[in-house]
């Protein structure tokens, strides 16, 4: 299940390009205790001990959005994920206590929405959701995306989608039969080119952004390094080798597969090699089994290398080790890498290369040419 931290966002359109800003910590919590769940939160922190993927976290744990649904505008908060395909959000028609504390779409007070009754049903690493699909107007500001497929929830088991401001989630992965909504975009005209990309700040600094229709040079610098990447996958691509401190591991000597998920907050790797890396990064694990840092050492730990069609992609201590608070506000450094579910994918090792990896870049999904692209943050 994917950590979460909650990112507004509102939306600028100039020249065909779709900018969405995501604003200050200080109003996610503003908009927490408007919706009275700002003590939940606390509780959700506590019960969860802050380290397993249940946690709802607010240190750069996941990347949320604000998006208007029908005709009146409903609101809701979804997450921006490029490693599903969907865009769903909860409805009046939901029976699970998970849609309780969360504004529900009524599709009877919205004059654009129609429905051929057609059912879906989503099963997430954890987490899991069924519903029937609809279409209306997805609306992010001035932009007005119409006859989008939409998901409305019925039935959301478990307690992963009852976090404060999980309003929804909008797939944003490579598999135009979805009709994920940039595919709805392309299709309308809305946007000049068929790329989006994504900038993540980190400790909740202002300024994360996502761009539909190009690109944002103020958030990087140099040339962009691409990478192709499967077609109608969840951005799968290949890369040809791993480094830990600039000496080579050969985990990769034949390639290693991964997918590029904004959708996940760490960094996973494959379970074969997970207790190696960590030992070559001198963690250890606590009393809970987890895999943790000595803080006052970080900064000498080794750099990840990622080697991607050429490009030598690096990766400090400073991305892959998360500076956390326990309740007591003692300070504590946790890794930001974790076992993926999968050890191989399509015969090679397999990765997820989520928040941890792409704060590290500015990251550019190009759907026209069936690429990815990375370049250093300016």
């Amino acid at each position: 299940m994917k950590h979460l931290i909650f990112s507004l966002l509102c939306l600028t359109v100039a020249e065909g390009l779709l900018r969405v800003p995501l604003s200050s910590r200080k109003e996610i919590y503003e908009e927490l205790q408007r919706r009275g769940a700002l003590d939940g939160v606390h509780h959700q922190l506590s019960a969860d001990n802050m380290y397993s993927e249940d946690l709802l976290n607010l240190q750069d744990m996941s990347y949320f959005g604000k998006i208007d649904v029908g005709t009146p505008a409903q609101t809701f908060y979804v997450h921006f994920d490029t490693g599903s395909t969907t865009l769903w959000v909860n409805s009046i028609y939901c029976t699970s206590e998970a849609c309780t504390h969360h504004s529900l779409f009524n599709p009877q007070k919205s004059s654009t929405y129609y429905s051929y009754n057609e059912k879906f049903s989503i099963t997430y690493g954890t987490g899991s959701l069924t519903g029937v699909i609809g279409y209306d107007t997805v609306s992010m500001g001035d932009l007005a995306v119409k006859k989008q497929k939409i998901g409305l929830s019925v039935t959301e088991p478990g307690s992963h989608f009852a976090r404060p401001l999980h309003d929804g989630i909008m797939g944003l992965a490579f598999k135009p039969d979805q009709q994920t909504i940039v595919d709805t975009m392309i299709s309308e005209g809305l946007i000049q080119e068929p790329i989006f990309a994504f900038y993540l700040s980190r400790n909740s600094e202002r300024g994360s952004e996502a761009v539909f229709g190009g690109t944002d040079p103020t958030h990087y610098q140099g040339e962009i390094n691409w990478v192709p990447v499967a077609r109608d996958s969840h951005w799968q691509l290949v890369f040809e080798g791993f480094e830990v401190n600039h000496h080579a591991t050969g985990w990769c000597n034949t390639g290693c597969s991964a997918i590029v998920d904004t959708g996940t907050s760490l960094l996973e790797a494959p379970p074969q090699y997970v207790d190696g890396l960590h030992a070559m990064l001198g963690a250890y694990k606590d009393d809970s089994g987890d895999y943790v840092f000595d803080c006052s050492i970080v900064s000498s730990r080794p750099t990840l290398t990622f080697i991607m069609n050429g490009a030598h992609l690096h990766l400090p201590p400073s991305a892959y080790v998360l500076q956390k608070q326990d309740s007591d506000g003692n300070q504590y450094c946790m890794s930001g890498i974790k076992k993926s579910h999968e050890s191989y994918r399509d015969g090679l090792p397999y990765w997820i290369l989520g928040d941890v990896f792409l704060r590290q870049f500015y990251s550019v999904f190009d759907q026209g040419n069936g690429r990815v692209g990375f370049a250093q943050l300016a």
